[in-house]
């Protein structure tokens, strides 16, 4: 908990030391670029998931804390025999299969849509070959932007014209979000580096991971398929691949998958159809419970199971997925450790760019990153509910005076205590408002 953000303080307290200084034209800027790239230097090292029970190098199998991470285990699991046994003996059917029949419909189409976007991707790489062609830096972002907000123009217009619920909705939605991230991070760091070998003279060099030599479809391949947001020419790499981990991992995804689907089914769903016959208060309370063991449910499946699959095809050495989320005092920290991933692209590709690119305070550029940020989760959101409901946002700005308040309690028990009620009861609170939308006004007024 300590060093990666004693690392994090110090990455920021640099960047308002480069900041500090006067702009200087493009090609007179070596030592600030200099600088720049020493901030990137070690965003990716070899490090080990903090909860992966199948490494004996992890965090947990160094902590006296496994046996309780196996109980949590073997509790999920009595569930999984347990709740269809019961489903059984009251309806007849081992799992519920209304919410099943509304998620298969044109299942196909929605699962295509990942070689879709995958193919459609391809355009980034394509954009750089056009660069090293010297193609206009103006036409190549105009270019890059064009075939990223057509992207999200065919996820919308899928959602909206087929008869599509949440699930489906989602899928597409986040697939479009992170396509979009992949292709922005690959065509912005090869732009940097492209102007840093164009500054040192255009040096030729056999370094299959140096500009140009890097722009290519395995490297391109590579990076897709590798879990995580910004591109880099070469990750740290883990050794053979295990495939015993890899089955694993695939079977606790699956599994993780089925038991959502039985939280949903059994214990939130049944609330959301017939939520006219429940008052604010009694389906807050119904749904408090499902929701954060369905959350834990959904961040041990994409966070520990997931990516680390495909860490493990794609031998990609930095397992750091998450931090100590759990253990966070304020909701800055959380934001900052429950998702590495998206935390790393908003930290280079928001976050320095505005501040390196654009020539913008740190202040600011922090609050810029937080306002994208919250229009990402909105946007996802309102493609997904085919409806503008701006809660979700306004959620997150409600953050900005209560991290500033908990300042005073961070590092504290209290604060831990402060957090944990938050995401516990925020969740059914925020699920019912949008649930509930069109009786908002009677709701606010009486």
């Amino acid at each position: 908990m300590s060093m990666k953000r004693q690392k994090l303080k110090v990455d920021s307290e640099e960047v308002e030391k480069i900041n500090s200084g006067t702009s200087t034209p493009d090609g007179q800027n070596s030592d600030k670029q200099a600088k720049i790239k020493h901030l990137r230097k070690h965003a990716f090292i070899n490090r080990v998931s903090l909860l992966d029970d199948m490494d004996k190098d992890s965090e947990l199998n160094r902590t006296k804390f496994v046996g309780f991470y196996n109980m949590l285990y073997v509790v999920g699991f009595y569930y999984f025999i347990i709740n269809p046994i019961m489903s059984y003996n009251k309806t007849g059917q081992l799992i519920e299969t209304s919410l099943y029949n509304q998620m298969r419909r044109d299942l196909f189409m929605c699962i295509v849509t990942w070689p879709l976007f995958y193919a459609w991707s391809h355009i980034a790489l394509l954009i750089q070959y056009l660069a090293m062609m010297n193609m206009p830096k103006t036409l190549m972002f105009v270019t890059q932007h064009i075939s990223q907000v057509c992207m999200f123009v065919y996820a919308h217009y899928l959602v909206l014209t087929r008869d599509w619920y949440l699930p489906q909705g989602a899928f597409v939605t986040f697939q479009s979000c992170v396509f979009f991230f992949k292709m922005h991070s690959y065509t912005m760091t090869n732009y940097k580096m492209r102007r840093e070998w164009i500054d040192q003279g255009c040096p030729k060099t056999q370094d299959p991971y140096a500009y140009p030599n890097n722009i290519n479809f395995k490297n391109f391949t590579q990076f897709i398929m590798t879990p995580v947001l910004v591109y880099e020419p070469q990750y740290p790499q883990s050794g053979k691949i295990r495939w015993k981990y890899v089955v694993v991992k695939f079977m606790n995804s699956m599994a993780m998958l089925i038991m959502g689907y039985m939280i949903v089914s059994n214990h939130i769903y049944p609330i959301i159809q017939n939520i006219k016959d429940h008052s604010l208060p009694d389906s807050i309370f119904q749904m408090t419970l499902p929701l954060i063991f369905l959350c834990l449910t959904i961040f041990n499946m994409v966070f520990e199971n997931y990516c680390n699959f495909w860490a493990e095809i794609t031998h990609f050495g930095d397992r750091l997925f998450y931090t100590d989320w759990w253990n966070s005092t304020d909701f800055e920290e959380f934001n900052r450790n429950w998702n590495r991933p998206v935390y790393e692209f908003l930290y280079r590709h928001v976050y320095l760019e505005l501040i390196f690119e654009f020539g913008i305070g740190v202040k600011k550029a922090q609050l810029a990153t937080f306002l994208f940020s919250a229009l990402l989760h909105e946007y996802t959101l309102a493609v997904s509910l085919k409806q503008i409901t701006p809660i979700m946002i306004m959620f997150m700005m409600i953050q900005l005076p209560v991290m500033v308040w908990t300042k005073k309690i961070k590092g504290t028990k209290f604060g831990n205590l402060f957090f944990w009620f938050g995401i516990i009861q925020g969740l059914p609170l925020i699920l019912n408002l949008y649930l509930r939308f069109d009786e908002l006004p009677k709701l606010l007024i009486p």
